[in-house]
């Protein structure tokens, strides 16, 4: 045990004052007034007696009451057990995980992780003399990175609110090093990495204060797609919700709310299986023109940012198909036109317009003789800059130019001769688990009657194959060419060749190569964390000018860039807000645009203080793990370890124990 302030010990002299008037009071004659003799000897032994225990009693708490006083001045303490760390403590960093993983319920009050957080760290502000300077920082106050005093750091942490943001970005405020470092988080799993220490250098204690949640239960709605992208009005659509349930137990009965422009259109009641996604579908239909703002809502409680899923329906625009036969106007002209979102054109093999094919969405190359250098070409420039080809091969031998355009998309394919007297072979039965037959199958019978056809083309090492023979041999595949596609039909549609074109089956094949080249001019909806954004630009003549985010009374202008007739941008690092946002250029919406939250926040899992120890390694001598205990075993572990055990304040309460005792012995004996 030390001293703070020693010199105060010579006042222990006073000691002496009540020994000497208890000396002086045993010597005073006392007259004792008796009325009977014969009780003179037993009076006298019965008061002498008690009266010597209770002066003794009155002399003792006197002493104590004098020697605790004294101790109380001179502030007595049992030295810190880190004697290395750094007693100094003029500037001290509290860091708040604001996240909205801390809407979390503490699991020994019934408050939310954030509000015990900030109770927390008030807590340890206090703990630090007056003198002390602190720097609060969260995610969303990583720009306070000037030192306040108590009451000030008091007052942010007293304002703190839930952020999309990473709340580790806040380290970055702390360009000078601090004393002590205290970060108070949930320590997610799927968030926390002790790699964000190492902003820190070995001369920082830091400290990790851990505030555990009741549970990891938490449903969250994943993400969403259509199963047909062609979003068609007052028609029958559907949409797939992924779902997401984070706890140990099934959530039962779920329900889950499907809302256009503010109107409910459909609701379902979903189970969810523990740690895993389920997928809900819900049928819905869109009324009137133009760009529709709609979400999935969930109920949850008490996580409830990732509840509810803004997406916008944007409507589909035409399909461009551009054929290229030697009999332009056939039986596929028939076939697209039947469809409106379908925009068919048909060029011979000797008559075509480079610049439009250029422009659409799929080339079909149907029964091309004659391929020349440059239709090879220009196909395989279409596929390098992300187009969709089907290729149908020729009736009869004469394949000229194929050769040169298999080598340039590197696809290992060969003709095999086959005439329309060679023998055919029936198909197989589509896979109906396959997403390129999803939806074309309402009742599927394996048993059907498929079509057959010669081989006319055979290949290896398709990315896809989609349709086979029986015997496992290819009758139509997808090649992937980095980001275009190239369909591969085995043999010709001429009808001596292959019965296909005569089948149930062809008219969904058809369409749905003419859907799978479809491109959505923008997603159905982005993250705040996302990627760079690319959505349409206007026109040229209207192009000059910066794009600005708009939601409500807040504007936020991205780093942008124009090319190729599309606008490229970041999300705004200030934008931390879910919902729809308006892409304007020069006070006129060129589109709407949703924006979701990441989704790490909403897995609760939790290190624990022992994995958090195992995670950190002995390697960091000065971070310092703390139990999930109440604010005052973080309080007097961290006293204990730097600056002591203060025991003036134990000295004080004894001292004020015997005076009180002295009153006592006084007044009752």
């Amino acid at each position: 045990m030390a001293f703070l302030y020693p010199s105060f010990l010579f006042a222990l002299a006073a000691i002496a004052v009540p020994v000497v008037l208890h000396l002086v009071q045993l010597r005073r004659a006392k007259r004792v007034i008796f009325s009977n003799v014969r009780f003179i000897q037993a009076s006298k032994d019965l008061t002498a007696s008690q009266r010597n225990l209770k002066e003794l009693l009155i002399l003792l708490c006197r002493i104590l009451f004098v020697v605790f006083l004294v101790l109380a001045f001179a502030q007595p303490f049992l030295p810190a057990s880190n004697a290395v760390a750094p007693a100094d403590a003029s500037q001290v960093a509290i860091v708040v995980d604001n996240t909205y993983s801390m809407q979390n319920v503490h699991e020994e009050q019934d408050l939310s992780l954030l509000n015990v957080a900030s109770d927390r760290a008030k807590d340890i502000v206090r703990m630090f003399p007056a003198s002390t300077a602190f720097k609060v920082a969260s995610s969303s106050m990583a720009k306070h990175g000037a030192p306040v005093q108590a009451s000030e750091a008091t007052g942010y942490l007293e304002e703190l609110d839930f952020s999309a943001k990473n709340y580790l970005s806040g380290l970055s405020a702390f360009t000078n090093q601090p004393s002590h470092a205290f970060i108070l988080s949930d320590f997610q799993r799927s968030t926390f990495q002790p790699s964000v220490l190492t902003k820190y250098d070995s001369t920082t204690q830091i400290h990790l204060v851990p505030i555990a949640g009741a549970s990891t239960g938490n449903v969250a709605i994943d993400s969403v797609y259509l199963e047909d992208e062609f979003i068609r009005p007052s028609a029958e659509n559907v949409l797939h919700v992924s779902l997401f349930n984070a706890g140990e137990e099934t959530a039962e009965g779920v329900p889950v709310k499907l809302m256009i422009e503010d109107q409910q259109v459909a609701a379902l009641s979903v189970d969810l299986p523990p740690q895993q996604a389920t997928e809900a579908i819900m049928n819905f239909r869109v009324n009137g023109e133009g760009a529709k703002k709609a979400y999935v809502l969930v109920e949850d409680y008490p996580v409830e940012f990732d509840n509810t899923y803004y997406f916008v329906l944007a409507p589909s625009t035409e399909v461009n198909i551009t054929e290229i036969s030697e009999n332009p106007g056939g039986s596929l002209q028939r076939l697209y036109q039947n469809e409106p979102f379908f925009k068919f054109t048909s060029y011979s093999a000797g008559n075509i317009n480079y610049a439009q094919s250029a422009t659409s969405d799929i080339i079909i190359l149907n029964g091309v003789t004659d391929m020349s250098a440059a239709l090879a070409a220009t196909v395989t420039n279409f596929v390098e800059a992300g187009g969709t080809v089907a290729v149908i091969p020729p009736a009869g031998r004469d394949v000229a130019g194929y050769t040169t355009l298999f080598q340039n998309l590197n696809i290992p394919a060969n003709f095999t001769g086959a005439t329309a007297a060679s023998s055919k072979t029936s198909l197989a039965a589509p896979d109906p688990n396959n997403p390129f037959f999803r939806s074309i199958f309402s009742d599927f019978d394996p048993k059907m009657q498929m079509p057959a056809a010669v081989r006319s083309i055979a290949w290896t090492r398709a990315s896809e194959d989609i349709l086979k023979y029986r015997g496992g041999a290819s009758f139509l595949s997808r090649f992937d060419r980095g980001s275009g596609h190239v369909y591969v039909l085995a043999a010709p549609l001429q009808e001596d060749y292959n019965a296909l074109a005569n089948h149930a089956l062809f008219v969904p094949i058809m369409y749905k190569l003419a859907i799978s080249s479809y491109k959505q001019q923008q997603a159905l909806a982005y993250t705040l964390s996302g990627n760079t954004i690319q959505v349409p630009a206007i026109s040229k003549r209207q192009q000059e000018g910066v794009y600005a985010l708009q939601k409500d009374s807040l504007a936020f202008i991205p780093e942008q860039q124009v090319r190729g007739g599309r606008l490229f941008f970041d999300t705004p690092a200030d934008m931390d807000e879910a919902g729809f946002y308006a892409l304007q250029l020069h006070d006129s919406t060129v589109t709407t645009l949703a924006f979701n939250y990441g989704k790490d926040e909403s897995y609760l899992a939790q290190y624990t203080p022992d994995e958090l120890k195992a995670l950190i390694g002995t390697d960091r001598q000065n971070v310092h793990v703390y139990e999930s205990g109440d604010a005052f075993s973080v309080k007097g572990e961290f006293e204990k370890r730097y600056f002591g055990v203060k025991l003036w304040k134990y000295c004080l309460i004894l001292c004020l124990f015997f005076l009180m005792a002295e009153i006592a012995l006084i007044r009752f004996l």
